[in-house]
């Protein structure tokens, strides 16, 4: 199979084997520090490559095949989203290098539960949802929706079934009530709903992160897939939130697309 490379970072002046990418401080793209619009094409013809002072654009060898897909560098390392006339937007930033391989990668319908009594009255500000959502970036995963709830298993159960069968989600993160407490209850509310056990992504999340922390043997997070949908439950804190899914983060994009039966050409 012949590899989709970039081949060409233009600066309008000079080329680049390098690039950083990142969002500024009111949410425009930036490219090493100043705003530039920026503009993927295909190899040919290259006098579309745009005024210097504005602009980036990026050479791809195999052209986009399907422009509503996010493009994925080296596996999520940047991803850029097509907007309009071959300018496309930072997705998620990063260093992008010369001969970088990229794919296609379709948009992954995010939502994401956070789990809480405390939270749900408004008495702590939830950190470990809005961490998952930008996370959840790296797999090109984009949050449509996002709720706070009570440790309640029919609460629970409210939320996901609405998010599964009537809204689509490809991808539900829970955050919260994996514990052992009496409030604990989110795998309670889950197990019900499932259509499959998916026992690995739980299992690993706790032999990875029990090398660090011993008592994160106690978490019972799990997987399960519901119709077409993944859910995924993680610990509460910030910290466990991040470190599973960052444990798991590289299966969770091929499952969703198993699910979905949706695999794009790479």
């Amino acid at each position: 199979m012949i590899k989709k490379r970039l081949i060409r970072i233009f600066d309008g002046q000079k080329d680049l084997t390098m690039a950083y990418l990142h969002k500024g401080s009111l949410g425009e793209d930036m490219v090493d520090g100043i705003p530039r619009k920026i503009f993927v094409t295909d190899p040919m013809p290259l006098q579309t490559l745009n005024d210097p002072s504005q602009s980036l654009t990026l050479v791809l060898s195999q052209g986009i095949e399907d422009k509503t897909n996010l493009i994925s560098f080296s596996n999520g390392e940047v991803i850029l989203r097509l907007t309009e006339d071959d300018e496309a937007e930072i997705f998620k930033g990063g260093f992008l290098s010369l001969s970088s391989e990229y794919e296609e990668w379709f948009p992954i319908s995010l939502g994401v539960i956070t789990v809480s009594d405390r939270r749900s009255r408004g008495e702590l500000i939830d950190t470990s949802g809005p961490a998952l959502e930008n996370l959840a970036r790296s797999i090109g995963a984009i949050c449509q929706e996002y709720k706070i709830v009570p440790d309640d298993i029919d609460e629970i159960r409210r939320v996901v079934c609405d998010w599964c069968d009537k809204k689509s989600l490809n991808l539900i993160l829970l955050t919260g009530g994996t514990g052992i407490s009496q409030r604990d209850v989110t795998p309670e509310a889950l197990l019900p709903l499932s259509d499959k056990i998916v026992y690995g992504i739980g299992e690993y999340m706790r032999w990875s992160t029990s090398l660090s922390n011993p008592m994160s043997i106690l978490s019972r997070g799990i997987a399960i897939s519901r119709g077409k949908t993944l859910l995924v439950a993680l610990p509460g804190s910030e910290r466990g939130a991040i470190e599973c899914f960052s444990a798991v983060s590289f299966s969770l994009r091929h499952a969703v697309e198993v699910l979905t039966d949706r695999h794009v050409h790479h």
